[in-house]
């Protein structure tokens, strides 16, 4: 019985993210829950197309992008605490954090997605090919 109550209680966010009309959301609660949810779709998107950038690369070019991704999540979520700091207390602060790590990694985004169409012969390209 401890068990099913456990699952049932691991799984019911789940439910309650999806079930919920975040264009209409009337709570906190369901605010903060509708920016958690597109920042992980943002942040999906992100890993994507990480790891198709990271296919295209090889031996020290493969660790600097390693190490700069990994300055950059440093850099995100540092920026977004101190944006964000004012609010720590209140009851919004999980929706704005959440906002502010879904813009830095929009940001990001589009930094890679410009890699990844990058004109032949653009020398300044991260990935082009000589």
């Amino acid at each position: 019985m401890k068990k099913m109550i456990m699952v049932l209680l691991a799984v019911s966010p789940v439910f309650n993210a999806s079930a919920l009309d975040c264009d209409n959301a009337q709570t906190q609660s369901e605010m903060n829950n509708c920016a958690t949810a597109a920042y992980k779709k943002a942040d999906d998107e992100l890993n994507k197309l990480y790891k198709n950038i990271l296919k295209r690369t090889r031996g020290k070019h493969e660790k600097m992008l390693k190490n700069t991704q990994k300055k950059w999540i440093e850099y995100r979520d540092s920026d977004c605490q101190f944006q964000t700091y004012l609010s720590r207390k209140n009851s919004i602060y999980p929706m704005v954090y959440a906002y502010c790590r879904e813009n830095k990694i929009r940001e990001r985004v589009n930094e890679f997605k410009k890699m990844l169409d990058c004109p032949e012969g653009d020398v300044s390209c991260p990935l082009s090919v000589n």
